[in-house]
């Protein structure tokens, strides 16, 4: 289990150089954007603009902060959210978003198609909570709320505040600590072959 600060994440430009991404965790270590294998970022977001195209890349995005965005797909306009369900795309796909009511930041998952998987939910949290895991990587980010404690099966704890991460590699069990705390999970999986094997 590793604590990631999110005072330590490195900024970079976009892709398309449209604004500034915060990097949470790349797979493999080192990796540029065009050849990762997974990638997980936080993006702020001051002025409407299109998408960066990631091509062989899907993609989940959440709304962690602002009063929402307004995408407009090829299937019409979609608006998210803080309260709004993870909004998975594929990386090719032209979208421009828009900001009706100004600046946003965001939480982005990018896997790359053939190589990796990805499933994102988030879910509010007041108490306590045990999640099971499957030996799959996990990355656990606080997206709302002033602390988060987390201990697993091991008895390994961190107390996370605000956009902290906690990345873990060979989840089993983790018990979380918290009170209106919005947290946001990230499962990620190497991607299976037609025969059934690791991609």
């Amino acid at each position: 289990m590793q604590k990631l600060d999110h005072h330590a994440y490195p900024a970079s430009p976009w892709k398309n150089g449209g604004g500034v991404t915060r990097q949470v965790l790349i797979s493999p270590q080192g990796a540029s954007l065009d050849d990762f294998d997974f990638r997980i970022s936080i993006a702020d977001v001051g002025s409407d603009g299109p998408f960066s195209r990631f091509d062989g890349v899907d993609r989940h995005l959440l709304v962690l902060s602002g009063a929402g965005i307004a995408l407009e797909t090829p299937q019409g306009e979609i608006r998210l959210d803080c309260a709004s369900a993870p909004y998975a795309f594929a990386g090719e796909t032209p979208i421009r978003s828009r900001l009706p009511d100004g600046r946003i930041t965001d939480f982005n998952v990018m896997t790359r198609r053939g190589r990796a998987t990805q499933t994102v939910r988030q879910f509010q949290l007041h108490g306590q909570l045990t999640l099971k895991g499957d030996g799959l990587p996990w990355l656990l980010l606080l997206a709302e709320g002033q602390a988060l404690q987390a201990r697993n099966a091991h008895g390994q704890t961190a107390s996370l505040s605000r956009l902290d991460a906690l990345l873990l590699t060979n989840p089993d069990e983790l018990t979380l600590n918290g009170n209106g705390c919005r947290v946001i999970v990230a499962e990620l999986k190497p991607a299976t072959a037609p025969n059934g094997d690791a991609a």
